[in-house]
């Protein structure tokens, strides 16, 4: 039998090590090879699926074919997939793989909310992931996509490209987050924006799993408009491969003198 509980939690493969340590946990490729064998899934009158962080839309479809076939559909319930992501240009992710929100929604006055979804392939997950929690610079890249994702989405006065640059950014880490469904909420503590060209604000990102905040992190940060930061951009890179050209002209020019 596959657990004693009705309910089954699914997760990615990439967090076989946490399915490992729980009886009521499986990695999506775990459930369907007992689908296939027809390991246990008889013996349920009725079982629920709920995913949790390594699934996408994709892999709870194709889940979804294999329960059909074999005409358990209506004994195996999957709950809905976690949310699709954000956007590319809100998250300013190419990679879908990489987005690590789903389209956040306004909760009240200067507060948004949204999923997180930690897709199995994640560039932060293919070189690194140990034990049984979701390392810590996922939160920490996740709240940094919160904020983008937010303010293109819900806080800019007009269609204008924005350079954001980040004023300072500190995390505490509360609790473990585990590969499973969590939550990010989003408040405005400050913000300026008397100026259209340069809008400054202060947030606090918190994510919140199984009724816990596992993180809670602090950002200021400027969304300035293109043309006042390219320039300004472009000035400082040409100062440092100067003065990295210097240097190291004069450290050959040292050398050659000894």
């Amino acid at each position: 039998m596959l657990t004693d509980h009705s309910t089954l939690l699914l997760v990615g493969n990439r967090f076989s090590g946490f399915s490992a340590a729980h009886p009521e946990v499986l990695t999506v490729s775990e459930f369907i090879r007992h689908l296939r064998n027809d390991a246990g899934t008889a013996a349920f009158e009725h079982l629920t699926l709920q995913p949790g962080q390594g699934i996408g839309q994709s892999q709870w479809d194709l889940l979804r074919i294999e329960i059909a076939e074999r005409g358990l559909d209506h004994r195996i319930h999957l709950m809905p997939a976690i949310p699709a992501p954000a956007a590319r240009h809100e998250t300013h992710k190419h990679v879908e793989a990489n987005r690590l929100i789903s389209r956040p929604r306004q909760t009240g006055p200067g507060r948004y909310r949204a999923d997180l979804r930690v897709h199995n392939d994640n560039e932060l997950l293919i070189d690194h992931q140990t034990g049984q929690h979701v390392q810590g610079m996922v939160a920490v890249e996740a709240a940094r996509q919160m904020f983008l994702t937010v303010t293109e989405r819900f806080l800019l006065p007009d269609d204008r490209k924005r350079y954001f640059v980040i004023n300072s950014m500190g995390t505490e880490f509360e609790n473990f987050l585990f590969p499973l469904a969590a939550e990010i909420d989003y408040l405005i503590l400050e913000s300026d924006t008397a100026n259209a060209d340069r809008l400054s604000y202060t947030v606090e990102i918190a994510i919140e799993q199984a009724g816990r905040r596992c993180t809670r992190t602090s950002v200021r940060f400027t969304a300035f408009e293109n043309r006042l930061i390219e320039s300004k951009e472009q000035r400082r890179a040409e100062q440092a491969v100067a003065a990295v050209v210097s240097q190291r002209e004069g450290a050959l020019a040292d050398a050659a003198a000894h």
